[in-house]
């Protein structure tokens, strides 16, 4: 018998019995869907996790000053209290001197507070170099960056993040090059706007995007290295020389030992304060690369658990469809069809159910990543690779479950089935 005659009598007996043969997919159906929508939410969340990370620069080792604890000190009493901590002048002089140091950028909160009215506004003032627009892998969106005359000036000049033109500035208000910002009684001129699509979070002062950001030389020359509030009655004041280092390097090969011994400097010059923390982007993104990969396995077998019972679902099915048609296939033996084709005939049959199946659950798991897109917020990648993967897999489980059946229907003895009949 002819292979494209094979192919025509399948499709024909499955379209005589559409019903069944549409209840018979619905395992695939679902478990592709599965497992199309499964991959394509898990593959999203991780080039998510990924690429705020690689923002960060894998070329990076980011220090930042952090808080100790006022241990052993009574400031029940106290009208003041003042607090040293974190990193200082010393600490940047030398590991700008390290090997395989590239650059060092710096910034300097300068813990002011930022209002709307009375209204207290989530955002930083913070002191920078002239290398952070680089190093923190933002974007000018308007205006310009801070000029060398505005660092050798000291001058009263701002660059602001997209989330602080929202907060501070009508809506309404496109261009705000030249307006104003008023902070605790000093006045900044706006020279430019920036962004950053990455959602970067910099260890120490926080998101580009929510800061107001002045040359770290009008920084210090305003506000020096001390900080007050009042908490409780008692005038807090903390002195913290930077905040932040952002140290560049030459080669990404030796980034772990560069990064140990800049912790092994620290550790030693700062003693038991532990008043320091250190981010290493490169050894996160390994580390969340890991992660995600056996968070996608996880998720990819357990899709693949609702395909395996799809298959044996449509194992059982054919089988049973081999016991109805068993008038069919003996009629068939008796006019000269030979095992191989039965064989081929339920073979065929299941394979196209298996892969129509599997190209309906296609279309459902990429409608399933699109609604969770789209009303969870989360994001979705799709791969070609997924697609293909998911419809070779569809096909396999035919020709896997439908081996037997079709084995069993090529074994019937023409002469007992049709006396049976």
């Amino acid at each position: 018998m002819k292979f494209s005659d094979q192919i025509s009598l399948s499709f024909h007996n499955l379209m005589l019995h559409k019903i069944r043969s549409v209840l018979t997919s619905l395992g695939i159906i679902f478990g592709v869907g599965s497992v199309i929508s499964m991959l394509s939410i898990s593959q999203g969340a991780k080039e998510q996790a990924l690429a705020s990370i690689e923002a960060m620069g894998i070329d990076k080792i980011i220090v930042s000053s952090r808080k100790p604890p006022m241990e052993g000190k009574d400031t029940s009493n106290a009208s003041a209290t003042t607090q040293t901590y974190g990193l200082t002048l010393a600490d940047l002089q030398h590991i700008r001197q390290m090997e395989n140091v590239k650059r060092v950028t710096v910034a300097r909160n300068t813990r002011q507070k930022i209002m709307k009215g009375i209204t207290l506004l989530e955002l930083t003032l913070i002191g920078v170099d002239p290398a952070f627009l680089k190093d923190s892998n933002s974007n000018l969106i308007q205006g310009r960056w801070l000029a060398p005359g505005d660092y050798l000036m000291k001058a009263p000049n701002c660059v602001v993040g997209r989330n602080v033109k929202r907060k501070l500035f009508n809506l309404g208000e496109q261009n705000i090059i030249g307006s104003r910002i008023t902070v605790e009684n000093h006045v900044y001129n706006v020279v430019g706007v920036i962004e950053n699509n990455h959602g970067t979070n910099i260890l120490g002062i926080g998101k580009p995007d929510d800061m107001i950001i002045i040359p770290m030389t009008t920084s210090q020359a305003k506000y020096g290295n001390r900080s007050s509030t009042v908490s409780t009655g008692t005038l807090q004041v903390e002195e913290v020389e930077y905040d932040t280092f952002i140290v560049t390097v030459e080669d990404t090969f030796y980034i772990d030992y560069t990064s140990k011994r800049i912790a092994a400097y620290l550790d030693k010059t700062h003693g038991a304060r532990r008043d320091w923390e250190k981010l290493v982007p490169y050894d996160l993104l390994l580390q969340k690369e890991k992660t995600q990969n056996i968070f996608t396995i996880v998720m990819a077998s357990i899709a693949g658990i609702s395909l395996l019972v799809g298959g044996i679902g449509i194992m059982n099915i054919m089988l049973a469809n081999v016991y109805e048609r068993r008038k069919e296939i003996g009629t068939r033996r008796a006019l000269g069809a030979k095992k191989n084709d039965i064989i081929i005939q339920f073979l065929l049959e299941t394979i196209f159910l298996t892969f129509l199946g599997g190209a309906i659950g296609v279309g459902m798991g990429i409608g399933i990543a699109e609604v969770v897109a789209r009303y969870a917020g989360m994001p979705v990648a799709f791969s070609v690779w997924f697609i293909l993967l998911a419809l070779v897999i569809s096909a396999a489980i035919g020709i896997l479950f439908g081996t037997y059946p079709a084995w069993k229907a090529a074994q019937q003895n023409p002469i007992d089935v049709l006396r049976a009949e």
